[in-house]
């Protein structure tokens, strides 16, 4: 199965549909933390929130998994060099015209991983990865 878009921080690669605890390990102590009952699906929503990024995860089992990766400012970027403030040009030019557009979102899959962007005046204002399974905070 092909691997899906990974967001590395700090060294620390973060993927999609993988275990949260490895990651949560190695970052430590998250800067702000938020949990509430999920409406979706059974167990807790969880956000961890790192310098510049965001992780929701969603509970299997035993395990909590992450569902989804968003950046919340310009201070970080894709393992690609795209950031929050780049242009439409920028992210074709990292990777491809192969996306589907839905009115300001481009969003390109590979594997288990939807990349999105939201670009409103030719300028990425919205960056985030999200299992193709977990749709708009909910695991089909």
């Amino acid at each position: 199965e092909e691997p899906g878009y990974v967001f590395e921080y700090k060294g620390v690669q973060i993927a999609v549909e993988t275990p949260s605890s490895t990651v949560l390990e190695a970052l430590g102590d998250p800067v702000n933390y938020f949990e509430a009952p999920s409406c979706a699906f059974e167990g807790m929503d969880r956000i961890y929130t790192y310098g510049g990024f965001e992780f929701q995860t969603y509970t299997e089992g035993e395990k909590d998994y992450i569902a989804s990766i968003r950046f919340l400012d310009d201070s970080i970027t894709t393992p690609e060099g795209i950031s929050l403030n780049a242009s439409l040009e920028d992210v074709v030019a990292a990777y491809g015209k192969d996306y589907k557009q839905s009115f300001s979102q481009y969003t390109y899959t590979k594997g288990k991983c939807n990349l999105s962007f939201i670009i409103e005046n030719n300028e990425v204002v919205s960056v985030e990865y999200a299992s193709v399974d977990f749709v708009g905070n909910e695991k089909d």
